[in-house]
């Protein structure tokens, strides 16, 4: 009994430290499930905080895409927009360049109407073409010597362009007789003549001459006639006696086949006159030949109306072509202006965009790190859910384990009271015994169970630790790629921002480049106009030798029409010419037959009309005009070709000094290149070696470790270089005492500003220099 008793007793205390051990596991897997829920709940925060992080960057993500999209079309709507506006400012500059050419154009097609006019107007003030007795009597008339003197027919008319050389030969030497008042002023201008010994001249008075004009039946109707020449003219009607009987019985034909057969169907009764200057004469004789249309003092008068006519219309065609020129500069400038603001705007989005670009990629990496944050937290939620499903197991096994325990402990502990009554004496006896014997198993128990529950509790914190460690290993990544990300990141806004630095410099470098052009540009633009002053100077000297020429020209042809006229007038009497009028002198047969013959010279004298007794000596004296206007003709052809001659000395001499110091300064360029640059090679290459004053200058430069090219495929700073080399050359060719330099080492590194300097130094023992800088390295190399 005693050992069944203890045997149960063993058994009960076995359950209730196998009891004992299944309340510490559920224990342990209540704490572990309540820190799994727990940290359930924190990764249901985290997602949930991912999820609403990730949708907010998704839809800044998509608002920087629109955003950068919308400055892209914007940005391409600006270079569109600079495309129409660089062909508008072309189109726009092509037409001032148009209307600038036409502006000047037409100011030298006014310069040289206003020349000519100038010109005509002084031959007409001089009363050139005019014999000199006429120019006395006009001179006396001006002066107030003689009154009641209205001037030279020529002055007193006025006819079409078309009739002007028909109106000329009609009148013939009459175009200088001087219309004056009545007889007494004829008389007084007759004793002037003779008192000075200046000539003879015809005068004819309003208060004698008596007008006569055709009457001839059916002459309007004949082919080719334009009309009496007295009707052809505009003149003062106090005038109309005079010029009636000067040319009322003259008439104007189209043609000298026209002039013919009037001729024939009038029986010769009065003269006709072509419009090309082709004379029938009264009586049958014909004159004609050639004419000068410019030679005459008619075609003159009409010129100089003509020249005015044309000279206030080329004014007005000035102005407005000034006006249009104007407008057309005013246009182009305008297209320049927004030209400007749409590239501005242009580099604005242009900044738009590389900002947006920035932003989207930094969305686009958050984004992809929330994604992957939201995954691992998703795996690990994952894994968590699945150990507190498996330790949720584990603990109802753990319970319906403690239950069956339990219930065994009951039933043990059931029996062993039933013993206890039959065993209370034994039991008193060992009771002590019992008591300690149960308490250090208990003892054991718990300590075994103690070590189980560690044992088990240490292997679940194991894998708890390991699951932790999994995740903390994971999250350690992610922070590592983001934070190699955020390098990436900093390490691109860092070359970005480079760049923009590089760009900013290269900006500067292009503004420096822009200033020197400018400068250049001025520079030219001072040349070309004192080139353009010389161009003027030089083409108003060819002006003025072109108007000399244009006056001797005149006088040559009035020289020409007035011994024209002598022959003609020769002719007009006698029908001879010079040579062949000695020919027909002849000695008398008998005086009937000489008297015969006086009638029939008598009858055919009547028959050509009133004849000039002064003739040879108006011929003489015209010849004479003649001869010396020959001289003077040739002297000047004389002194053109001197004068080309001086040009080509000239020119010539020039050539050899251009090219001379050109070679000068290309050999000292070459040397201040290497010099300065320390290496390399540079030339200066005319475009045109046959026209070295005419043609272009190209610069090539070699710099050391680069390949030979030109001037404008150098960076800024190397062309401020070169520049500054060039100058040198020059200095040295022709050194001065005195120099100052405005920031002309502003585009050049460092090291070529210290080159630049040491150079300078060398040339301070020839030439002062002041030089304006704002460069360290050339500040520290001067001597003030």
């Amino acid at each position: 009994m005693n050992r069944s008793y203890l045997e149960l007793r063993n058994r009960h205390a076995a359950c209730l430290a196998d009891l004992a051990a299944k309340r510490t596991d559920i224990a342990a897997l209540t704490e572990a499930l309540l820190r799994s829920r727990e940290r359930e709940t924190e990764l249901n925060d985290t997602r949930d905080a991912g999820l609403k992080r990730r949708e907010e960057t998704e839809q800044q993500m998509q608002a920087c895409a629109k955003a950068l999209t919308a400055a892209r079309e914007e940005a391409q709507g600006c270079r569109n927009s600079l495309a129409g506006y660089a062909l508008r400012r072309k189109s726009r500059e092509e037409k001032a360049q148009a209307l600038h050419q036409e502006l000047q154009a037409c100011g030298v097609r006014l310069d040289t109407a206003a020349s000519r006019l100038q010109l005509f107007q002084e031959m007409e003030r001089e009363y050139e073409g005019y014999s000199k007795a006429v120019k006395f009597i006009m001179q006396q008339a001006e002066n107030g010597k003689l009154r009641n003197v209205h001037g030279p027919v020529s002055r007193l008319i006025q006819t079409e362009d078309r009739c002007s050389v028909a109106i000329e030969i009609a009148l013939g030497g009459a175009m200088q007789h001087v219309v004056v008042s009545s007889e007494e002023d004829a008389k007084l201008a007759i004793q002037q003549l003779k008192l000075r010994d200046v000539g003879r001249a015809t005068f004819l008075p309003i208060s004698a001459m008596e007008g006569r004009v055709l009457q001839e039946k059916g002459l309007p109707d004949c082919p080719g006639f334009i009309g009496i020449a007295s009707e052809l003219i505009r003149f003062d009607e106090t005038y109309r006696r005079i010029m009636e009987n000067l040319l009322g019985r003259t008439v104007i034909a189209e043609t000298l086949d026209d002039a013919i057969t009037m001729a024939r169907r009038y029986h010769n009764r009065f003269k006709i006159v072509t419009l090309d200057g082709q004379v029938m004469n009264a009586g049958g004789s014909m004159t004609g030949g050639s004419v000068s249309k410019s030679a005459g003092v008619l075609s003159r008068a009409n010129e100089i109306r003509r020249l005015k006519a044309e000279l206030n219309k080329l004014s007005a065609q000035r102005e407005e072509l000034a006006k249009q020129s104007a407008e057309a500069n005013r246009l182009r400038d305008l297209v320049g202006y927004e030209q400007t603001e749409i590239q501005d705007k242009l580099r604005e989005y242009e900044d738009q965009i590389l900002r947006l670009e920035g932003e989207e990629k930094q969305y686009k990496v958050l984004f992809e790190a929330i994604c992957q944050a939201a995954e691992g937290n998703l795996r690990e939620l994952a894994a968590l859910q699945e150990r507190i499903q498996t330790d949720e197991r584990r603990k109802a096994a753990l319970q319906r384990e403690s239950e069956v325990l339990e219930s065994k402990a009951n039933e043990i502990s059931t029996a062993i009271d039933a013993l206890s009554v039959d065993q209370s004496a034994l039991s008193k006896e060992g009771s002590g015994l019992t008591d300690e014997l149960t308490e250090k198993k208990m003892a054991v128990a718990g300590l075994k169970a103690e070590k189980l529950s560690a044992m088990e509790n240490l292997r679940h914190l194991e894998e708890l630790a390991a699951s932790l460690e999994g995740d903390r290993s994971q999250k350690q990544e992610l922070i590592d790629d983001l934070q190699t990300q955020i390098q990436g990141i900093l390490q691109r806004i860092e070359e970005n921002e480079s760049a923009v630095r590089e760009q900013s410099a290269k900006t500067e470098v292009l503004r420096t480049g822009l200033r020197e052009s400018l400068q250049h540009r001025n520079e030219v633009e001072a040349q070309r106009t004192a080139t353009d002053r010389d161009a003027q100077q030089k083409n108003k000297d060819i002006i003025d030798l072109e108007r000399e020429c244009v006056r001797l020209e005149a006088k040559k042809n009035s020289s020409r029409l007035e011994e024209k006229q002598i022959v003609d007038k020769l002719w007009d009497s006698y029908e001879l010419t010079p040579n062949s009028a000695p020919a027909y002198a002849a000695e008398l047969e008998s005086v009937a037959a000489a008297n015969r013959k006086i009638a029939e010279l008598r009858r055919k004298i009547h028959g050509l009309g009133t004849p000039n007794l002064g003739a040879i000596e108006e011929f003489e004296r015209v010849n004479e005009r003649y001869t010396y206007l020959s001289g003077q003709r040739d002297d000047v052809m004389q002194s053109k070709q001197e004068l080309e001659g001086i040009i080509r000395d000239i020119t010539k001499h020039m050539t050899e000094i251009f090219t001379g110091e050109f070679s000068r300064i290309n050999r000292y360029f070459g040397e201040t290149f290497v010099e300065m640059f320390g290496g390399g090679r540079a030339s200066l290459e005319l475009e045109d070696p046959n026209e070295p004053l005419a043609c272009g200058i190209e610069i090539k430069v070699q710099p050391p470790g680069k390949q030979l090219k030109t001037i404008t495929l150098l960076s800024g700073g190397e062309k401020a270089f070169v520049a500054i080399a060039l100058y040198f050359a020059i200095l040295k060719v022709r050194p001065t005492p005195f120099c100052m330099l405005d920031e002309i080492d502003a585009a050049l590194a460092d090291r070529n500003v210290q080159r630049f300097s040491n150079y300078l130094r060398q040339l301070c023992k020839k030439t002062q220099f002041i030089v304006i800088t704002h460069r360290r390295g050339t500040m520290e190399q001067a001597d003030v």
